[in-house]
């Protein structure tokens, strides 16, 4: 993360940005219904291989993605960090245990 002037915390106006930066890089509804017509067509053409790499290619995009998100979000409202609750592999175990049915709707069931 950046540093601020004020030593190695951000100024909360800086931690705000970045969680609205990383919430603008999720994942568009539209996106999402494009990428399930996609790996349907690679289904339906018989390419199951580069359809499951795909979709766990961008299932991993989408766990970093939220991860990162609620990492923020949690990292700002404490006054320390620890670095062995705050990093990003926990976080996106954490997302990985909690996947929300309807934020994967893209996904193929036949490909997991």
């Amino acid at each position: 993360m950046p540093k601020s002037n004020q030593g190695d915390r951000m100024s909360p106006d800086e931690e705000i940005a970045l969680v609205e930066h990383l919430k603008g890089m999720s994942v568009a509804a539209g996106a999402k219904r494009e990428l399930k017509s996609l790996l349907t067509c690679l289904v339906m053409l018989g390419k199951e291989d580069i359809a499951r790499k795909l979709q766990q290619v961008c299932e991993s995009f989408q766990l970093s993605q939220m991860a990162a998100i609620k990492l923020a979000e949690d990292a700002m409202a404490s006054n320390t960090v620890d670095e062995h609750v705050y990093n990003v592999e926990h976080y996106i175990a954490k997302m990985r245990e909690e996947q929300c049915s309807d934020a994967f709707t893209w996904k193929l069931k036949v490909l997991v």
